[in-house]
């Protein structure tokens, strides 16, 4: 295996034998690439502060209550653990333990750990692997098995389940029976879990590979009715067989599956409000506009920043403009121009809809959007008026001032955006004078609004 040459300056250095542990040596032994670098030892953070300031390192404190130090080094940045075991609060499946011992044994730091996999250890100066639990043959058979109890570890850590999860994505492993049956046992804990930590490990679980095969493990953990109880509703829940091969939970499931990665929070609950449409209405018809509303709730309940949470939003309630893909030329254009900020991602996610359907192998909708985009974009039509040929300068020659200036721009934008114009100073400057002559230069885009 092969580290960062950095690590052997570190462990030279170091007062005691210096470790990597977890992913880093996990996903080493996988053949992977190694992002993270996590370092154990039975040095207190204190010495190792100590040993490595003296030694010309810098040392940084990240928790010291935890035992926690980053080593910058060769251009990187390490993070230590001291060696130690924890005690949690009793039942309350809370992130952090409450009580930290240190330990320079290397057997009660293992198994302090979540998963066999990564409790593996990597002696850096002898080049050697330590692995008291059998980690290895875990990555061998890409299993998920927990370094004690699986109980005891999810009860501890309600996290866990999450991280359960995530593996599933991220790695393609699949747990054992002892680790599912805790995780569906204790799922509940969750709840005790902050809602950015939450995120965090959703964020990760939806960038994995295998996200299909997390997300059944959500589901049939209960994992996923306890973080968006508003999706979990819609399992179950039939649709029309001509259209759909799978039930509302599975579709959004299979859609988030075919989504590329920017996109897959939004495809994950792009169908949310179908179970809430169908219970008020009677029908689906609403689910865009109902779902809309849902998606935002769950983002800001997670903590999502406010420009994820206004652009899942949005996307959720655009995806199906025009279902039936008839909609008039000058109307697409308007959709286009109207989602500009993010049109790409939102034809991304009709397409990943589609196939997540089970039925359709093509997508006419999103193609149409695609080459109204293309046409749009090629002929060099603004989407905003700051992309205009003309300036509130050029309109101020017409005699036009202040909210006149904005009235008359939007509606040269709104000629251009139908195809009307050409973004060229002269012909704009001509239909400004036209617009002028007749006195009334917002007919048009008046018009244009009541059709939106």
């Amino acid at each position: 295996m092969e580290f960062p040459s950095a690590l052997e300056g570190i462990a030279e250095a170091f007062p005691t034998k210096l470790y990597l542990v977890g992913g880093a040596v996990r996903d080493a032994l996988r053949g992977e690439k190694v992002e993270d670098y996590d370092l154990a030892g039975a040095a207190t953070p204190e010495v190792v502060r100590e040993t490595l300031t003296a030694a010309g390192y810098r040392v940084v404190d990240s928790s010291p209550r935890l035992g926690t130090l980053i080593i910058v080094a060769g251009g990187r940045h390490f993070e230590y653990t001291a060696f130690r075991t924890d005690s949690y609060p009793e039942g309350s499946g809370a992130h952090k333990p409450d009580k930290v011992v240190f330990t320079d044994d290397l057997g009660q730091d293992c198994r302090r750990r979540d998963f066999r996999c990564n409790a593996i250890y990597y002696d850096i100066k002898d080049r050697k692997l330590v692995d008291p639990l059998g980690g290895q043959e875990d990555v061998k058979a890409r299993v998920l098995r927990t370094t004690r109890d699986a109980r005891e570890v999810f009860c501890e850590d309600g996290l866990r389940i999450m991280r359960l999860v995530r593996f599933v994505s991220t790695l393609g492993f699949t747990p054992d029976d002892e680790a599912t049956t805790a995780a569906k046992e204790l799922v509940g804990r969750l709840a005790d879990v902050s809602a950015e930590r939450i995120r965090e490990e959703l964020d990760k679980t939806l960038a994995g590979k295998h996200v299909l095969d997390a997300l059944h493990l959500a589901r049939d953990t209960g994992a996923i009715s306890v973080v968006i109880p508003e999706l979990a509703a819609n399992d179950g829940i039939v649709q029309p067989p001509a259209v759909h091969a799978y039930d509302v939970l599975e579709h959004s499931f299979r859609t988030t599956a075919a989504a590329r990665e920017d996109i897959r929070l939004a495809a994950l609950l792009h169908d949310v409000g179908k179970a809430v449409a169908l219970e008020r209405d009677g029908n689906m018809h609403n689910h865009a506009l109902y779902g809309a509303d849902m998606a935002e709730e769950v983002t800001k309940r997670l903590r999502y920043p406010n420009a994820v949470i206004e652009e899942t939003k949005t996307l959720v309630a655009e995806h199906m403009y025009d279902i039936n893909a008839n909609a008039k030329e000058v109307k697409l254009r308007r959709f286009v121009a109207r989602n500009h900020g993010h049109i790409d991602k939102l034809i991304a996610l009709v397409r990943a809809d589609s196939a997540g359907t089970g039925i359709f192998t093509d997508c006419p909708r999103a193609d149409r959007f695609d080459a109204t985009l293309a046409k749009m974009r090629a002929d060099g039509v603004p989407f905003t008026v700051r992309e205009l040929a003309v300036d509130g300068n050029d309109l101020k020659k017409f005699g036009l001032r202040g909210e006149k200036i904005g009235e008359t721009q939007r509606t040269l934008l709104d000629a251009c955006i139908e195809g009307r114009q050409k973004n060229e100073k002269s012909g704009l400057l001509a239909l400004v004078a036209r617009l002028a002559k007749s006195g009334n230069p917002t007919t048009r885009r008046s018009a244009a609004k009541e059709e939106r």
